[in-house]
């Protein structure tokens, strides 16, 4: 009969395919009891409490006031504000950063590759008081990189030192202009010790500014370095060529000029007081 066919398949059924300790019987009566998968789903949803919590705390966040919801997108507007603010200062820090070290590695090199054909061609020295006024300028430059590392921990800003480099840059680019043999060897070690700690000064600013010095950064300060090394004795070369000895001085100074002009402005651009904004917090940065 049906019902004992009933019975012979519910004993033939493998009992592993059950959950242990629960019977075919108690499936049914869970399907049931909980309207099939209508039943799991309400258990799964937790309980009563748990669900009102939640729906009391959806009614809050979706009740909030026009004025806090318009007081959180105003300050998300001031903080995304103050960051733009904060990458263009960054951006003309490193931009100024990198014409100084153009001009200062540029002075750098012109000076210690056309000093000598400056003093025969154009004041008449002879080659071996020049050869040791050039020898006397690397002596000069290597002692100020000496102070500079002894010296550099002692130092609170970078600011007074690239100013006191650049001042020593230019007063020994004006004493080039003269043909005296004493006004030379003084522009020697006056440039000598001026170009001896700019770039790194350069590289330490960002830090005292709280500006990040990222490795794409330091890589546009270092290819600038390099451009204006390779760049301006070229450039004086072309002026000797044409046999204008007498540019040699007025373009050093020109040279000073141009990373003065630099300094001053990111000087200025950071000395300028910024518009505070309030930082995000997290309550406030919800929308809806």
């Amino acid at each position: 009969s049906t019902a004992e066919l009933d019975a012979v398949s519910s004993e033939s059924e493998p009992s592993e395919l059950l959950p242990k300790g629960q019977s075919r019987a108690g499936v049914a009566s869970t399907g049931d009891s909980g309207g099939g998968d209508e039943g799991y789903g309400d258990e799964g949803g937790g309980t009563p409490d748990a669900r009102g919590k939640l729906g009391e705390e959806e009614a809050r966040l979706g009740g909030a006031s026009p004025d806090s919801r318009g007081g959180s997108r105003a300050s998300l507007g001031g903080s995304l504000a103050g960051g733009g603010s904060e990458g263009r200062r960054a951006a003309v820090l490193i931009a100024a950063a990198g014409v100084i070290g153009f001009f200062a590695n540029g002075c750098e090199h012109t000076a210690a590759t056309w000093l000598s054909p400056y003093g025969v061609r154009w004041c008449g020295l002879a080659d071996e008081r020049m050869a040791v006024m050039t020898s006397n300028y690397w002596t000069s430059m290597s002692a100020g990189r000496v102070a500079w590392a002894v010296g550099s921990s002692f130092v609170k800003s970078a600011w007074p030192v690239l100013l006191l480099n650049i001042a020593l840059c230019s007063i020994g680019s004006l004493l080039f202009c003269s043909t005296s043999e004493g006004a030379l060897l003084a522009a020697a070690l006056s440039l000598g010790v001026g170009v001896s700690s700019i770039f790194p000064a350069l590289v330490s600013l960002p830090a005292e500014l709280r500006v990040e010095m990222t490795p794409q950064r330091l890589a546009v300060l270092q290819l600038m370095a390099s451009a204006g090394e390779m760049l301006c004795p070229f450039a004086v070369g072309i002026l000797f060529q044409m046999r204008m000895y007498s540019s040699f001085g007025p373009a050093l100074t020109g040279m000073q000029a141009v990373a003065f002009t630099a300094l001053a402005t990111a000087f200025f651009v950071f000395r300028t007081p910024q518009p505070s904004y309030r930082p995000i917090r997290p309550a406030d940065a919800v929308f809806h």
